[in-house]
């Protein structure tokens, strides 16, 4: 080897030295940032202490929501409790209101009734015959009681007031008053025989009693009975 070839080895390996350093600094700080433990675990300990805020907040959130939940259930029902309670006060009330209506109507139906049937049964007099005048208004007014009384039996039944079928039942103390007694043989005792005031019911409920006249057999006449049993003497 010559000299002019050991001097260019020489200068190419000063050269290399040289630049040798930078290089193996450069390397070292990216294998330190590769392997820098503590920098790792230092963020997974923030990681983890800031998945654990946010859980919180999460829980925290969650126990606001289900307390809100509850708050409005509550409210909720004590509505409902409210709610129905205005309802019943004012069925009550529109009840006591309605109740004196009814029985005015009833009463009304009574008189058209009891006049219709006057007129119905009415038998005009010889002289009255002639008078066809007469007639015609009685047939009148006849017909316009009649219509009356289909239409506030029609309002009647809208409210369900319905009459109480009395005749021929047994007495009822809780529906009907025993106004006057009867006295027939061919019936048991306590048996309506006539309705002397017609009893109504609204909506199930009583709405006015029923006055009517009940069977009560009569007794037997003693002497009837005692001669009846003695032996004849013939």
């Amino acid at each position: 080897m010559n000299i002019e070839t050991k001097e260019r080895l020489l200068d190419q390996f000063r050269a290399y030295l040289d630049e040798q350093p930078e290089t193996l600094s450069d390397e070292a700080e990216q294998t330190h940032r590769r392997t820098d433990l503590y920098s790792l675990f230092a963020e997974l300990v923030a990681l983890k202490n800031e998945v654990r805020l946010e859980s919180r907040q999460v829980k925290t959130a969650l126990d606001e929501f289900r307390a809100v939940f509850e708050t409005l259930q509550t409210s909720q029902t004590q509505l409902g409790g409210e709610l129905d309670r205005a309802r019943s006060a004012v069925a009550e009330q529109r009840r006591a209101v309605l109740k004196p209506v009814l029985l005015e109507l009833v009463e009304l139906h009574d008189r058209l009734e009891a006049g219709l049937r006057a007129l119905q049964n009415y038998r005009p007099t010889l002289w009255g015959r002639w008078y066809r005048r007469e007639q015609a208004l009685r047939q009148a007014v006849a017909q316009g009681q009649d219509i009356s009384l289909r239409r506030l039996e029609q309002m009647l039944s809208t409210q369900q007031v319905v009459a109480l079928a009395a005749l021929g039942q047994p007495l009822d103390p809780h529906t009907m008053r025993a106004a006057e007694l009867d006295q027939r043989r061919d019936l048991a005792n306590g048996i309506v025989t006539e309705e002397l005031r017609k009893g109504y019911l609204w909506q199930g409920e009583l709405l006015r009693l029923a006055e009517v006249k009940v069977n009560r057999r009569p007794e037997p006449d003693a002497s009837a009975a005692t001669s009846a049993t003695e032996p004849s003497l013939n």
